[in-house]
């Protein structure tokens, strides 16, 4: 079920420097200067958000490198698309909202007559790893996972791993450096903390977010040996709260 969340107001750090803006979009109709709030609100991801899901990533990482391929998105939102979140906003057909991601955007309700869609304003893609840190095999996939019958594999996600791994935190370009991406790393935290589907998020980070990272409470564990993009990357943990006891009255 869809949950509400809140802007918190981004940091001088989160921002470049400058003041932080509100979060706002604008009508085509009447007033072009209206401003119209976006009310972010997160979701699991499936399969049906593969098109919002690639758009996505290739708006958000400049550098085709850094990005994750169609194959790769495709495996892990059918393998495990429960651990990927995305954070939407419902935005109807007057605002004047180009986002790369509105053109792929589902019907916020069938028969709705303003027919708003639901926008993917970004989105974090994970698996599982029985790993402490990320790996270059906790990011690949087997080749055959979709066949009828796939070969055992250490490649990828692994539904026994206690250690979920962030492959992609991803903004609308338009969007970063407005407190959205925290929104939406935290929603994550705050959904796996206490549920016992694993005891820690790890991730990978080019030296100049380590710090972003940092202030969301992850740890710096040092450089990576993981090759992927070339390399160059700082690997990042953050030890979720232990799956919370169930009270029991009688």
């Amino acid at each position: 079920m869809p949950s509400p969340v809140g802007l918190g107001k981004p940091t001088e750090t989160e921002t470049g420097g400058k003041k932080p803006t509100a979060l706002v979009l604008y009508s085509r109709k009447h007033c072009s200067d209206t401003p119209h709030s976006l009310h972010p609100y997160t979701s699991i991801l499936t399969i049906s958000h593969l098109e919002s899901v690639v758009a996505l990533e290739n708006a958000a990482f400049s550098d085709p490198q850094d990005r994750a391929t169609r194959e790769k998105l495709i495996y892990r939102l059918n393998k495990c698309g429960e651990l990927c979140l995305g954070i939407f906003a419902t935005v109807e057909p007057d605002v004047d909202f180009q986002a790369a991601t509105r053109a792929t955007a589902h019907l916020v309700e069938t028969g709705r007559t303003n027919e708003a869609v639901s926008v993917l304003l970004g989105h974090i893609i994970a698996t599982k790893t029985t790993s402490r840190i990320t790996t270059d095999e906790s990011m690949a996939y087997p080749q055959d996972w979709d066949s009828d019958h796939p070969s055992p594999s250490t490649l990828g996600h692994q539904e026994s791993g206690l250690t979920i791994v962030l492959h992609s935190i991803a903004i609308l370009p338009e969007l970063q450096g407005r407190g959205l991406g925290s929104v939406l790393v935290n929603a994550y935290i705050q959904q796996m903390n206490g549920t016992g589907i694993a005891d820690r998020l790890a991730l990978i980070a080019h030296d100049h977010k380590v710090k972003w990272y940092e202030k969301l409470g992850f740890v710096d564990k040092g450089e990576s040996a993981v090759q992927f993009g070339g390399g160059g990357w700082y690997d990042m943990v953050f030890r979720l709260e232990p799956a919370k006891s169930r009270v029991t009255y009688g």
